[in-house]
């Protein structure tokens, strides 16, 4: 799941995105073709054709869309459950907390 979060993934090179999610070089070759053959995303060249990328297919993109309202919902019910303001503060902690502010 962790390549279907944001910031999408969508044009990084490989080495780039195992570096991003902390993992060796190897293991994300063997999770990369496994998403490849379930049809969420493809390794191509970029436009100049010197590198390898990531791209997701529409059947990838779909899991993206489905997060992003899955998250968009869970922000709404807290913002009702605590008020305008609260979930602000509560979305400012948050970012400090994880680096993001």
């Amino acid at each position: 799941m962790s390549l279907f979060q944001y910031p999408p993934i969508d044009g990084m090179r490989p080495s780039a995105l195992a570096k991003r999610l902390g993992i060796s070089k190897q293991a994300l070759n063997h999770l990369l073709g496994q998403l490849d053959k379930l049809g969420y995303l493809q390794r191509r060249r970029d436009d100049e054709g010197r590198h390898i990328v990531v791209r997701f297919t529409a059947r990838g993109w779909s899991v993206i869309e489905s997060n992003v309202a899955a998250i968009r919902q869970l922000e709404a019910d807290w913002q009702h459950r605590l008020g305008k303001q609260r979930f602000i503060e509560l979305k400012q902690m948050l970012k400090e907390l994880t680096g993001f502010s």
